[in-house]
């Protein structure tokens, strides 16, 4: 997909259509709910030169890996959200599709370099967590990688909540220095995949948390432990969270509710996210529907038929 204008112009053709025939579209939950959604992968601001996706040099100085234990903790399934539809039903057409999502990040990331990637959206509760938890859960299978989810919004932390689990200490005592990396990292049912939960705020200057120095440094070590790293932000046009953590990230991806949430609204997140030099990686389409009522059926079907 060529730019965002041309990515909003096919989520209007799908919209007014019901044509489930996207270029490089695939399926994933949303918020409050196991619904459908999409991924369309997109470009950042075209101006800056095409480089491979790859961390910057810079922000790996140093920052040096931390022994992390391969201690797992199983999950009991009634605290867990039913939108985490990756814990709860892992053979689900909807867990394929983030599958597919999952081999396009690795398609992209050609360096195989360690890679921290926020997830926001345009607005509140288009599905930002959700996406983060299920995407995190779907990477960690098969234990080729090392997965970190973290809780980076704050002003709504949902991570802990929707899991069920302890919410302190966190992000945000390790933003303060108070607690070491080791000391927030929560083991799940996967050896491979860890938890940092938002923490607690002493106060409610989060600007001020964001922009330390060891801000940069905490999502540095997060680089140098993990192949991967998810961090949940807040929506960026509403708060400026996301400026301060994005340009220190390798990338991002934008989740936008069908039928919701105006264009001008997702093309603002998105300038705001070039104007701060983030590469967009793509948009996850949340409460994204086929019309055709047999496609998921043949989709599941097709990966699953004996």
């Amino acid at each position: 997909m060529g730019s965002m204008t041309d990515v909003m112009k096919k989520v209007q053709e799908t919209a007014a259509t019901g044509d489930s025939e996207l270029t490089d579209v695939e399926a994933a939950p949303a918020a409050g709910r196991a619904v459908d959604t999409g991924f369309i992968a997109g470009e950042s601001s075209p101006t800056p030169p095409a480089v491979p996706w790859q961390a910057e040099p810079e922000f790996e100085a140093g920052a040096a890996p931390i022994a992390v234990s391969d201690e797992i903790q199983q999950w009991p399934s009634q605290r867990i959200d039913p939108a985490v539809i990756a814990f709860h039903d892992r053979q689900s057409a909807i867990c394929e599709q983030y599958r597919s999502v999952h081999a396009r990040l690795l398609s992209m990331n050609t360096a195989q370099a360690h890679q921290v990637i926020a997830i926001t959206s345009a607005v509140p509760q288009e599905g930002k967590s959700v996406t983060t938890l299920n995407l995190g859960l779907v990477m960690a299978e098969g234990g080729e990688h090392t997965i970190l989810i973290a809780d980076a919004d704050f002003r709504r932390t949902s991570i802990a909540r929707m899991l069920g689990t302890e919410g302190k200490p966190g992000l945000a005592e390790l933003l303060r220095n108070e607690v070491e990396l080791a000391d927030v990292l929560y083991p799940t049912p996967f050896p491979n995949l860890k938890i940092v939960p938002a923490g607690m705020m002493k106060d409610r200057n989060y600007a001020e948390l964001l922009s330390t120095p060891l801000t940069r440094g905490v999502l540095a070590q997060f680089r140098a432990t993990f192949d991967y790293t998810f961090l949940d932000t807040p929506p960026i046009t509403t708060v400026s969270d996301v400026s301060m953590l994005a340009p220190h990230c390798d990338g991002s991806i934008v989740v936008i509710e069908m039928r919701r949430t105006p264009e001008p609204t997702v093309q603002q997140a998105v300038r705001t996210l070039q104007t701060n030099n983030v590469k967009v990686l793509g948009c996850i389409l949340s409460r994204y529907r086929d019309r055709r009522s047999r496609y998921y059926d043949r989709y599941y079907s097709y990966y699953h038929r004996d």
